[in-house]
């Protein structure tokens, strides 16, 4: 049965913009080419808020981080800070773990990277199990910060009890359910916000992630559905062990499917990043391809709950730790050694199928643009 859930169309029209609100628009603009134009500055950084999770999902790779449980030395809410008014203008921002909605100040670092990392887009997946931890964060961050752009990932594999069995959590996919019919109406309230869902690809969902797109897509109105291709050391290392043919099916179908208007900031180019990055990991996982130079530890960058900073979520090389900087990041990019990292990267043509790294490099490479204006067009939605 559908959720039955307002559309876009039926969103509420914006409110007029006075003067003030149209120079913070401007300087947000301003702040935002210099995140994407400036090679020197970070564009995208994932923030790992947390280890703790109450899933032990067998594909994580973060699983061994995981099981270690809560770390004493966690990055505090007044650390994040400082790291924030150090690191500039970002474009991205990833808030990931863990489950991020066990960081009971969730809303307090978003804050400090709104107000001075002027952050435009701010991603946070989560196994959508903490509905009104959820709903509080949305009713506080929304209308505080109107020109950054909150994206929710929900995780499904699978529909229902089969979801519950492979995220070894009963009673997972009703918490789905209560969670976007819960967060699914402020959307009507606020433009800022779009709720999307994510699936693993991995050998256990390859046979029946279609099917559960499929039902996605008829019996919710998420935004945009997306899939991830396991990656790392997970803790069944058989459910890597994926086919081809089923992974180009679930693209066929994702390309296929209607495009949905959203008031997203050129929401039409960031999803065609998305179908630009998911066919540069086609051709680099199945066809074993270089496809482009790989951005990561210069526009790119992982921040760990305990300050380590490193340049991808694959590539096991820190960089330092951001307490030994004065928690500023640059500082630590700027050193010799990493510099080095940065042209060893280039230099040995890295790859691997991480899919924010993708992303980053289709958006920061200019022999990309072709492709990505093509699938940008291809995502202008029609509601």
């Amino acid at each position: 049965m559908k959720l039955d859930m307002p559309g876009r169309a039926d969103m509420m029209p914006a409110t007029p913009r006075t003067d003030g609100s149209l120079r913070q628009s401007l300087s947000r603009a301003r702040e935002a080419l210099k995140s994407y134009l400036d090679p020197r500055q970070v564009g995208y950084l994932i923030l790992y808020v947390t280890n703790r999770c109450n899933f032990r999902c067998p594909f994580c790779f973060y699983i061994a981080e995981i099981d270690k449980g809560a770390k004493p030395d966690e990055l505090t809410l007044d650390e994040l800070r400082r790291v924030a008014r150090r690191i500039g203008p970002l474009l991205q921002l990833s808030l990931t773990g863990g489950e991020p909605f066990l960081r009971k100040d969730l809303a307090g670092i978003t804050a400090a990277f709104a107000e001075d990392a002027h952050v435009r887009y701010l991603t946070v997946p989560t196994n959508a199990s903490l509905t009104e931890v959820m709903v509080r964060y949305l009713e506080s961050v929304l209308p505080a910060f109107p020109e950054t752009y909150f994206r929710i990932v929900f995780s499904i594999e699978a529909i229902g009890e089969a979801h519950d069995e492979i995220r070894a959590m009963p009673g997972s996919y009703a918490k789905i359910e209560d969670s976007f019919r819960a967060l699914a109406p402020l959307r009507r309230r606020f433009a800022n916000l779009v709720v999307d869902a994510n699936s693993v690809y991995t050998a256990r969902t390859e046979g029946t992630l279609l099917a559960t797109l499929e039902t996605l897509s008829r019996d919710f109105d998420f935004d945009n559905l997306s899939v991830t291709y396991a990656r790392g050391e997970v803790r069944d290392p058989a459910l890597l062990k994926v086919s081809q043919d089923a992974y180009m099916r679930i693209n066929a179908f994702l390309e296929g499917l209607r495009r949905k208007k959203e008031r997203r900031f050129l929401y039409p180019l960031w999803r065609g990043v998305r179908d630009a990055s998911r066919q540069a990991l086609i051709r680099t996982v199945f066809d074993d391809e270089f496809v482009s130079p790989c951005v990561a530890g210069r526009k790119l960058v992982i921040l760990g709950e305990t300050g380590e900073v490193y340049p991808c979520e694959i590539l096991d090389r820190p960089m330092g730790n951001v307490r030994d900087a004065d928690y500023d990041i640059n500082v630590l990019l700027a050193r010799e050694e990493n510099r080095e990292l940065r042209h060893w990267i280039v230099d040995t043509k890295c790859k691997c199928s991480f899919e924010c790294a993708l992303a980053a490099n289709v958006v920061w490479n200019f022999r990309s643009y072709p492709g990505l204006l093509k699938a940008a067009l291809g995502n202008i939605g029609r509601d």
